[in-house]
């Protein structure tokens, strides 16, 4: 039974666990079928809208529960143990989404309050919040990234640094006295600490 076919009478989420369980067992390629599976799992879900983005991570779960994915794999393939793989699969559904959902709230804390430490040390301009939006898509950053970005001047970009230095909110990382590099720190330590 081929289950990525266009009947919507099962749930997406038990489709995806389907479709991942089949697409293991049958195993088609040599090398990077695992890979490809858990992908399968993030590509399904946004073609039928379930995500908007590929931001699932399921790969995540099924490392820290290495044993009991490959375990329950097996029975799908030799004993048609489905329920107890479904089980299995929805639970590493909302454990990832829950974490997720943790990570969010913290990324937004940490953004209010970098906007709070500007607004209080009176440093808000529409270039530090420019700069505070490009902090988080690159949390490692150089004044010509900052320059190139915001497009603004060299001057401006090592004013804007300064300030964020000053509260705390990057730190220069190379030790060099050209060629510099600033990291966000707390947005990586959210970052990794969701990842773990």
């Amino acid at each position: 039974m081929i289950f990525w076919k266009n009947d919507d009478s099962i749930p997406p989420l038990i489709k995806a666990s389907l479709i991942h369980a089949q697409f293991e067992t049958i195993h088609p390629f040599l090398d990077g079928n695992g890979r490809l599976g858990r992908l399968l799992i993030t590509l399904f879900l946004c073609e039928k809208k379930v995500l908007h983005k590929p931001l699932l991570y399921l790969s995540l779960y099924l490392k820290r529960n290495q044993d009991l994915y490959y375990q329950l794999l097996n029975e799908v393939r030799y004993e048609g143990a489905w329920e107890l793989w479904i089980h299995f699969f929805l639970q590493g559904i909302q454990e990832i989404s829950e974490e997720a959902l943790i990570t969010a709230q913290e990324i937004i804390s940490l953004k209010e309050k970098v906007i709070d430490q500007l607004l209080i040390g009176e440093k808000t301009s529409l270039l530090t919040i420019k700069l505070t939006d490009l902090l988080f898509k690159s949390p490692i950053i150089t004044a010509p990234q900052i320059q190139e970005s915001l497009h603004t001047n060299r001057q401006t970009a090592y004013d804007m640094i300064h300030t964020f230095e000053q509260f705390g909110i990057i730190s220069e990382i190379t030790g060099k006295k050209r060629y510099k590099k600033y990291l966000f720190r707390e947005y990586i330590e959210i970052i990794e600490k969701g990842w773990a």
